[in-house]
């Protein structure tokens, strides 16, 4: 009688509860995946809908922009330039960009903007001062210490700023700045005429025209030019006054045509003076 062979086991065959662990931890592992999407998609639904229900809120929008700092510059310009309207989300708001929009107004220096509870807006605005009155192409244009030529010039309120001519050969944009090279120079001369502005005053400087050899001032009614070159300008304007004040003294005032105080020390004079007579009297006899 032949006895059935028994039936080996495969010990590389997987096991059943093997396999069952190893389908469960798949399981297991997608069912954590999948609740992970499904929060954070009801998460951003949730959101959503807590944005949109925020930026509904009557007490986030903007009822109010409050400004300060103008004097020349007229309110709905800046408020074009802002770009903001009325009941606009305050968290859409940008007050980074909105200031830069400001800054790009010509007559505008600086901006700065902050938001405040119950929907109002606070800018300040700090516009340009004007330094001088600069001539081009026969057009006034009124500069400040930046060089900034931001506003026509006009024929009220501009008569005590120094006439500039000479820095630009056509008619400049608002905002446009006048020459780096002539900034300097033009800086420490506005700063010279405004420290002696006390007797300068009756002087009546009524041009100060720049080259590149350097500046000269026309004085008064008849015009007269004063060379001063450049640089060393209060020195120069300081002396200036001492030569006005010895023309006053001999009553040559009318007769000088040209003033060059280009040199260190001294100035020289150009005009129909008169010649110095020679002393009257008797010679004396030699011994």
């Amino acid at each position: 009688m032949i006895k059935p062979r028994k039936k080996r086991k495969n010990k590389y065959q997987e096991s059943m509860l093997r396999r069952v662990k190893g389908n469960f931890r798949t399981f297991h592992g997608f069912f954590i995946v999948f609740t992970g999407f499904c929060f954070v998609v009801l998460l951003g639904a949730g959101l959503s809908r807590f944005y949109h229900k925020m930026i509904g809120a009557p007490w986030l929008k903007l009822e109010e922009i409050e400004i300060t700092g103008i004097n020349k510059l007229d309110r709905l310009d800046i408020l074009n330039a802002m770009g903001l309207k009325r009941g606009q989300c305050t968290l859409s708001i940008s007050t980074e960009q909105v200031a830069g929009r400001l800054r790009k107004l010509p007559a505008v220096r600086d901006a700065s903007l902050r938001l405040a509870l119950g929907g109002r807006m606070a800018v300040k605005i700090v516009e340009r001062e004007p330094a001088a009155i600069v001539r081009c192409a026969g057009q006034n244009m009124q500069m400040d210490l930046d060089g900034i030529m931001f506003s026509e010039a006009t024929a009220d309120g501009n008569g005590a700023l120094p006439l500039l001519t000479g820095l630009c050969g056509s008619s400049p944009m608002k905002g446009a700045p006048v020459a780096a090279r002539s900034l300097e120079q033009i800086r420490e001369l506005l700063s010279a005429i405004d420290s002696s502005k006390s007797w300068l005053s009756g002087t009546a400087i009524n041009e100060c025209r720049w080259s590149e050899s350097g500046i000269t001032l026309i004085l008064g009614e008849r015009a007269v030019p004063v060379d001063i070159g450049k640089g060393a300008f209060e020195q120069k304007i300081t002396k200036l006054r001492k030569v006005i004040n010895t023309l006053n003294e001999r009553d040559w005032t009318g007769l000088v045509t040209r003033i060059d105080l280009d040199y260190p020390g001294k100035a020289y004079l150009e005009g129909q003076f008169p010649v110095p007579q020679p002393v009257q009297g008797r010679a004396r006899q030699p011994s």
